[in-house]
């Protein structure tokens, strides 16, 4: 089983570092690889670390640490947190940088590294592919610290409770609270559970939190398609006016409105644009998106007043972007948003703030306020599927993309292929046993292959 990979390169997956533990992705690797990034920095630096609440993540966190205290680097050490509250440690406490050990939305048993940087920005391509680099010729190039000069490792305790209350000064308590909303958190058996229902309560909105325990891993991806639908089902059940499902790293969420019904990233991402108000008073600065985003979306935001930049969604990218062209706002497909007075990163807990922000602010349902906006010209079609592979549909779709060395985004319950022209949403049904198609392009002929195409291979599968 525990195969000696000689190079990691394999392990390089859309540009980060990520394999089934203990199957390719062992502790030594993953050791070796924290001497390698702990090299990069100076002795007696200090970097931030953390985890999902996954023995598999914990196992090669612990790895990993011991690589980094090797060269002469201090660990703060998070122990099972979010993806954004790592980046807000680092940030509020001066850190060097940091790694996050996550299976977030992967595929079977994936576990992931990222690595951040100063800023609490992902590092990029060129700089993931040092470390890659590097991992060939190791050990050259480690460093090895004298054993009283071995880094230290420090619990930094109370650190949630500081990001709570950060979190809530950026958005106007009084009105949301005065709006009496209610609302159901699918948490996905993760850190969030520790964070999300103490904010909600916080800022005074009524939260039903699900899923808040840990629960091992299984083959099917967190949120699955069941827990959406319970979550849906329980936001109609119990009235409320929103439901949310956290990815496992905290950093994206999936909305459902009071009906149950998804909302679409195109319908948030114009949501954002149309009721902000510090983006209505940020006409002329620059929306950071990518490439593959409807030309109707691109249209409606462009004639809010909002310039558009387009940048390849790589580790880090947008938040650079975001510096570099001092930018309000940046998003991917993934169902990433990034609201750069806050931070230069996506975090699910924020954008959640927001939306319930201007729901209290307009008065209305997110349903009632995007249910104007305008859409593509598409072509859609219904595959009905039986409900013994409904929950492991979205690997075995992921499995194909890879197999085809096909373009995709994962967006949770979705997946968005990406071809010449054309896009196509692969996606969950979440009021039957059936898989949703929709393609958009301005080249209808395209859309119609594209779907015909891809009916086969899901009929198939």
């Amino acid at each position: 089983m525990c195969a000696r990979v000689q190079n990691i390169d394999e392990l390089n997956k859309h540009g980060r570092i990520l394999g089934r533990a203990n199957y390719i992705f062992t502790p030594e690797i993953s050791s070796s690889i924290g001497s390698i990034h702990g090299s990069s920095f100076q002795l007696d630096e200090t970097i931030v670390i953390g985890r999902d609440y996954h023995n598999d993540s914990r196992m090669l966190k612990r790895a990993y640490t011991s690589g980094v205290m090797s060269t002469g680097v201090n660990v703060l050490n998070l122990s099972d947190c979010t993806f954004p509250l790592l980046e807000f440690t680092i940030r509020r406490f001066g850190a060097s940088g940091g790694a996050y050990f996550s299976g977030g939305h992967l595929y079977s048993e994936d576990v992931g590294i990222r690595f951040v940087d100063a800023g609490g920005i992902e590092l990029s391509l060129v700089e993931i592919k040092k470390i890659i680099d590097s991992y060939r010729n190791f050990p050259a190039h480690i460093r090895r610290a004298e054993p009283r000069g071995i880094g230290q490792i420090i619990a930094i305790p109370q650190t949630q409770d500081v990001y709570i209350k950060s979190l809530e000064q950026f958005v106007n308590k009084k009105l949301i609270k005065e709006a009496r909303l209610k609302i159901v958190v699918d948490c996905s058996f993760s850190p969030t559970g520790n964070i999300t229902p103490l904010l909600i309560n916080e800022i005074g909105v009524e939260v039903i939190a699900l899923n808040t325990h840990y629960r091992e891993r299984s083959m099917v991806p967190v949120p699955s398609i069941n827990t959406i639908k319970n979550t849906a089902d329980i936001v109609k059940a119990s009235n409320s006016h929103l439901g949310v499902c956290f990815d496992v790293d905290g950093s994206r969420i999936l909305v459902v409105d009071e009906n149950g019904l998804e909302i679409s990233y195109e319908n948030l991402l114009m949501f954002f644009i149309a009721y902000d108000e510090r983006l209505q008073k940020s006409r002329n600065s620059t929306v950071i998106l990518t490439p593959s985003i409807s030309p109707v979306v691109k249209r409606f935001i462009e004639e809010s007043g909002h310039p558009i930049k387009l940048v390849e969604n790589y580790p880090g990218e947008l938040s650079r972007q975001i510096r570099q062209e001092r930018a309000c706002l940046a998003a991917s497909e993934s169902l990433k948003f990034y609201f750069p007075h806050y931070a230069p990163f996506s975090d699910g807990n924020y954008i959640l703030l927001k939306i319930l922000e201007i729901m209290a602010n307009q008065k209305d349902l997110i349903s009632s306020l995007t249910i104007g906006f305008p859409n593509g010209i598409k072509v859609n079609k219904t595959i009905p599927v039986s409900a013994e592979i409904i929950e492991t549909i979205h690997n075995r779709l992921i499995e194909f993309a890879d197999e085809h060395e096909l373009k995709y985004q994962d967006i949770i319950n979705e997946l968005k292929i990406i071809g010449e022209g054309v896009y196509v949403n692969i996606k969950v049904a979440l009021n039957r046993n059936a898989i949703l198609l929709s393609a958009e392009s301005e080249d209808k002929s395209k859309s119609v292959k594209m779907i015909n195409n891809l009916s086969k291979i899901i009929s198939k599968l």
